[in-house]
């Protein structure tokens, strides 16, 4: 008989308590033994019967990458965390992703909606499958739990998976187990370090004698709290409050330091020097400029440093420069070798040893951070590699020494690179043959355009090829050029009115009809156009075998002959129009409209939750600007949305308490078959929803989304 997800689940919760060991198993091959005794005490081995973690309630051991045990004594103020795979514990203490309801710092957010469990075999035992969906993880999740033991024999998320063989319970540990006697050294505490380094900064500070003001501008607090009206007698608690604020101070004569956090970020209010020194006030509160200076004037000053101030600048110079000096040399790789920096890095390897300052330059200036005109600045974030064993290495060579790595880019500093006074760098594409994205195709990059490159590759948010077709003639790039910038900011009502009466072929008179029709305005950017261009451009744009064309070959015949016009483009549904208007009349030259094909879901796969299917009788085909919809346009009241969402909510959950419901929109068009989207709040859990409007004035058609989403569909569409 098949049990059902709350019997599997109280079976897992009677291994809660009890020792486990058995081996576990991986996605990528490996395997460990395991032992654990609730609640922290573990050990791993590996294949070879090595200990490769230990830990019991005071102490943890685990062997590094050189194959030696570190030893760091357990402190609450530290976080040890496995990075990179799935932990034994989701196997051995399956029960916290499904925690008792009730159970404090319990969260049952990794195994939601379970489905009914199924029958199978893991590594020769009986199981019940049961699947789920991990919202932490947004994926579908998968437990495989022991139908005599109960304790979880498989879990899977993705692509990841363990299992769980020859699981035994309740066997007896010896207390050695979890010790480790062997040679070892100390993990660095963080916690213990920055405790050392704040009691050394402490120490120094308190050194400094302080210069404290003697005055404060009070704003006085007077509470009655008894009295006798006749006698006049009263009883009055007095209290002030002074402005928070921060005193800087400095010697003049050596100059204004920089300032650090939080000061660098408070607004200063005011500065001015008495004696050997300057006094500074900052503060987010307001505070006049007469009471700074009465606070500044009441200062009570120390003496400055009893040594040259010139000296001291110099000294602070020179520590300054062998700072940077440090962390120059200290990104530079002097030394590092290749093949250690294979994965998620982004390498920068010298190839030319003729000019070690020219090297040091170059690598300065690719990672220089680059100031963007709005107050911030990006930098290319680079893994230097220094080391004359790659002296001359070619690009051949770099994809023969990468072999067949996940890294995708690199970046080679060669003899141009140190030669050109441009300093371009070269850009190498290392993942495997493409079609149209050959393997070790090449481009140049000056150092002022790095952080781009490097940005945008590391995090895949562009393709090689869109920097490299971007380069000039010479290979090298430059920069994206500027965007091009409109000559008119018009709407589709303005557009329709211009051409209303030169609309003399049928795809005109369609394309007029259609931004006419539109109950709202839509917002329309013109470029200035050469006619041939946007002739070229358009014979040469791919627009996909399963695109519709409308008035295409009218459009080549219209542009074909050149000469100035303006270019715009307006949305429509699943497609768009471009069009060219006469610069000055603004007569309609020619329009074509492209529609897509509509969206077709993939194919559902095997334990992983498809987003419900919401078909409804209407679909919004009106594209809408929201920027450009106002308080005059017909518009649905926000209110009637959030009672139409609120009603639906406690219909469908009678028994709890509702909240929430307010439209994410501001304003909210009329238009038949628009979505809206809600929040509501269901005994303190948000709950998406999504109401439709429909063509009766006030009514909407109310969804609860559920987790793993919705799709809104039309009549007949997939």
């Amino acid at each position: 008989m098949t049990p059902t997800w709350e019997q599997v689940r109280g079976s897992n919760y009677g291994t809660m308590g009890r020792t486990i060991c058995g081996t576990v198993h991986r996605a990528d091959g490996s395997w460990s033994r395991i032992w654990h005794a609730p609640e922290e005490t573990w050990r791993y081995e590996n294949e070879a019967g090595e200990p490769t973690r230990i830990e019991n309630t005071t102490d943890r051991w685990f062997r590094d990458e050189n194959g030696t045990m570190v030893h760091s004594v357990k402190s609450p103020y530290t976080l040890y965390a496995t990075v990179g795979v799935a932990s034994p514990s989701y196997l051995l203490r399956a029960y916290e992703m499904f925690p008792p309801s009730g159970t404090r710092g319990g969260s049952d957010q990794g195994f939601v909606a379970p489905s009914a469990p199924r029958a199978v075999r893991v590594r020769g035992r009986d199981g019940w499958e049961v699947s789920a969906h991990d919202q932490r993880a947004n994926q579908a999740v998968s437990y495989v739990f022991d139908a005599e033991l109960g304790i979880a024999l498989r879990w899977q998320r993705g692509d990841d998976w363990m299992e769980l063989e020859n699981p035994i319970l309740d066997e007896s540990f010896e207390p050695t187990l979890f010790t480790w006697t062997g040679p070892s050294h100390r993990a660095e505490d963080d916690a213990a370090k920055y405790q050392r380094e704040r009691e050394e900064r402490q120490r120094v500070l308190a050194a400094i004698p302080q210069a404290l003001p003697t005055w404060l501008p009070l704003r006085i607090n007077a509470q009655s709290q008894s009295g006798e009206a006749r006698t006049g007698e009263l009883r009055v608690s007095i209290s002030g409050q002074a402005p928070q604020f921060t005193l800087r101070r400095w010697v003049s004569a050596i100059g204004e330091p920089k300032a650090e956090g939080p000061s660098d970020s408070t607004p200063e209010r005011y500065r001015h020097s008495i004696g050997d020194w300057t006094y500074e006030i900052r503060s987010h509160q307001d505070i006049s400029r007469d009471d700074c200076a009465r606070i500044v004037d009441s200062i009570v000053p120390v003496d400055p440093p009893n040594r040259d101030p010139a000296e001291i600048a110099a000294e602070l110079v020179a520590e300054e420069h062998d700072r940077r000096e440090a962390e120059v040399l200290a990104t530079l790789g002097t030394g590092r070798v290749l093949t250690d920096h294979l994965e998620d890095e982004s390498l920068f390897i010298r190839t030319d040893f003729t000019d070690d300052a020219a090297w040091r330059d170059i690598a300065v200036a690719a990672m220089a951070p680059v100031p963007q005109g709005d107050g911030t600045e990006f930098a290319a974030y680079l893994t230097c590699i220094d080391n004359p064993e790659y002296d001359g290495l070619t690009v051949d060579g770099l994809l023969e020494a990468i072999g067949e790595s996940p890294t995708y880019y690199a970046f080679l500093v060669d003899a141009e690179t140190v030669t050109n006074p441009e300093m371009p760098i070269v850009v190498v594409y290392t993942e495997p043959d493409e079609p149209e994205r050959p393997r070790g195709r090449t481009f140049r990059v000056i150092p002022s355009e790095m952080w781009g490159v490097e940005n945008n590759l590391s995090i895949a948010n562009m393709d090689f090829e869109s920097f490299a077709d971007s380069a000039d003639e010479d290979g090298v790039f430059r920069g994206f050029p500027e965007p091009e910038r409109p000559v008119e900011e018009v709407t589709t009502r303005e557009i329709a009115q211009w051409i209303a009466d030169d609309v003399d072929t049928d795809v005109l008179r369609e394309f007029h009809a259609q931004i006419a029709g539109r109950k709202y305005r839509y917002p329309v950017s013109l470029f200035e156009a050469d006619l041939a261009e946007v002739h070229a451009h358009t014979r040469d744009t791919e627009h996909g075998e399963h695109a519709a064309l409308l008035g295409y070959d009218e459009f080549l015949d219209a542009t074909a002959a050149g000469g100035p016009a303006l270019r715009g483009t307006v949305p429509t549904h699943n497609g768009y129009w471009t069009f060219v208007l006469d610069r000055v009349s603004h007569r309609p030259i020619a329009a074509y409209r492209i529609t897509h094909a509509p969206y077709v879901p993939p194919a559902p796969q095997d334990g992983v939750r498809q987003p419900m299917r919401f078909e409804v009788p209407f679909v919004c085909t009106e594209p809408v600007s929201f920027s450009t919809l106002t308080d005059d346009d017909d518009l649905i009241d926000r209110d009637v949305v959030q009672r139409a969402v609120l009603a639906e909510a406690a219909r469908l959950h009678p028994d709890s308490e509702i909240a929430g419901g307010v439209p994410t929109l501001q304003r909210i068009p009329r238009l038949v078959g628009f979505n809206i989207g809600c929040y509501v709040h269901i005994d303190g859990r948000p709950v998406f929803y999504v109401s439709i409007v429909t063509d009766v004035d006030d009514e909407f058609i109310v969804q609860e989304v559920p987790p793993e989403g919705m799709r809104v569909v039309g009549p007949g569409e997939a």
